[in-house]
Formats: C-alpha cells, structure tokens, sequence
C-alpha cells in the first residue's frame, strides 16, 4: 500500500509539472495583440496623414510659378509622376512600421518587377519613350506636326501615348515609343515658315511680265513677309509650260491660308493681265 501511495503523489507532480501556465500565455498574447495593434493604429495614421500630405504637396508644386511654366502636357506628365514616386515611399513607410523585413519586401519587389518587366516590355518602352519626349521636348502640346503619315495638332503628351487631332478632327492616339523611333516634322517650332509653289504659264508668255504680277500680288496680300522677300523665278521649261519657282514667307499661324489663298488669287491675276495658264497639248506634224 505503501509503494502504491507513492506512485499515486509522483503522478500527481508529473501532472502538475506538464501544466500549462494559462495566466502567462495570456499575458503574452494580449502584449502580442496589443503590439499588433498598435502598429496597425500607427499604419492608419501614417496613410491618412500621407495621403493628405502628398495632395497638400503636389498641390503646392502644380500651382507653383516653375510649373505654371512649362506646358500643360508637361504638367501632367509630373503630375502622374510625383504622385506614383509619393505613393510609393509612403507605402515602403508602412511596410517598415508593420516590422516586415525590408530585404524580403525588396527581394519580392525585385521578382516582381522582372515579371512585370517581361510582361508589359511594349508598355515599359512607351513609358521610357514618353519620359525621353518630355526630357528633349520635340514639340509641345498646340504644336503642328507631321508623324508616321498623320498632320494634326498635339493635344496632349501623356506618359504612355500622345493624342494629335488631325486637319480633319480625328484624334490619333500614338504610342511614344512610335514618336521616339519616326521621324518628325515639328511646322510650329519657327515663328515662320515659306510657301513653296511652282507656277505654270503658256509658252509665249513674257517672263517679265509673269514675275511682275506675282510680285504685285505678293505685295498686296498682308499676310506674305516682306522680310525675307518674295522670290519668283523662271527655273523651267517643260514639254506644254514655262514654270516659275515661287516662294513666300509667312507667320507659322498663317501658312494654310496664304498657300490655298496664292493659288487662287495668281490663277485670277493671271486672267486679268492676259498671262495664258498652260495645258498638256500634242502637236502632230502630217508628211506626203
């Protein structure tokens, strides 16, 4: 009896030496807990107070004088910009307060971004391409140039394509790496610009005389520059006319109106000053 009360009291202390101490592990859960919270609580000040702060600071930074400078692609070009770079820190901000290793964050944004990378390569390209536009500025938004076959008015330089709207009002969306890679015709980057034509007249006309009225023309008409002067010359004889190089010089802003203007009022001049306007003809000679 004796050996078996014994067994019975070392059971017992095995028992309670394998106890769990509930008090201690709750303790360490509520500080655990309230740890966790705390953080997530100061997660949640740093972006609400971020995200006001970053509105406050773009803000601040659109509507000062440098910015009010530049031109509105421009603008918004920095303004996507600024904002992403912003978000960004402020996101790395609550990723280190959380407490997680910032290696592993970056070891994860790494393969992340080469995946990313890989996939959207054409994307990336643009991106690149629309920072380069924006860097070397080739035009500016409102300018007229020629790209790829399309004519029109740039209406916006974004950060992946830029949006012309052409003569006829269509909007053409062209990626940047396109602009990056083609050749461009900037008609707005001078202040002037010359209108170039060739301007037939009959054989027998007298040269002089054909010069002369396109001058007198040119004089007349405000919007062709004196400085440089109007040129006219006769620098060739084809098989039905003698042709004459013409070129004006105008204001950027008035090119389209003078060019379709010349070749009308010069066909009208010409009828009143008796100058004969030449045709293709085919002289046939008859031989016995």
């Amino acid at each position: 009896m004796a050996e078996g009360s014994e067994i019975v009291e070392a059971a017992d202390k095995t028992v309670q030496g394998s106890s769990w101490d509930w008090g201690a592990i709750w303790t360490s859960l509520a500080e655990k807990f309230m740890s966790i919270a705390g953080r997530l609580l100061i997660c949640a000040v740093i972006l609400v107070a971020g995200h006001f702060i970053i509105k406050f600071v773009t803000k601040k930074l659109l509507n000062s004088k440098q910015m009010n400078k530049l031109e509105p692609g421009v603008r918004g070009f920095l303004r996507t910009f600024i904002k992403v770079l912003l978000n960004a820190i402020l996101i790395i901000s609550v990723v280190g307060v959380l407490g997680i290793p910032m290696a592993s964050v970056v070891a994860v944004l790494g393969a992340a971004g080469a995946a990313i990378a890989l996939a959207l390569q054409g994307t990336l390209g643009n991106l690149a391409s629309g920072i380069m536009l924006v860097v070397l500025r080739p035009f500016r938004t409102g300018d007229f140039i020629e790209v790829g076959g399309n004519l029109g008015t740039v209406l916006e330089i974004g950060l992946f394509a830029t949006t012309v709207v052409t003569v006829d009002n269509r909007h053409v969306v062209i990626p940047n790496g396109t602009l990056t890679t083609s050749t461009i015709i900037n008609y707005s980057s001078e202040e002037k610009r010359r209108v170039d034509m060739t301007v037939s007249a009959a054989y027998g006309s007298d040269v002089e005389k054909v010069k002369e009225v396109i001058l007198a023309y040119a004089k007349s008409d405000k919007l062709i520059l004196d400085d440089p002067a109007p040129f006219v010359r006769m620098t060739d004889m084809t098989d039905s006319s003698i042709d004459f190089t013409v070129r004006m010089w105008v204001k950027s802003k008035d090119y389209w109106d003078v060019r379709f203007n010349l070749s009308e009022n010069i066909y009208n001049e010409f009828g009143k000053n008796g100058i004969k306007i030449p045709f293709k003809q085919l002289d046939i000679h008859v031989r016995k």
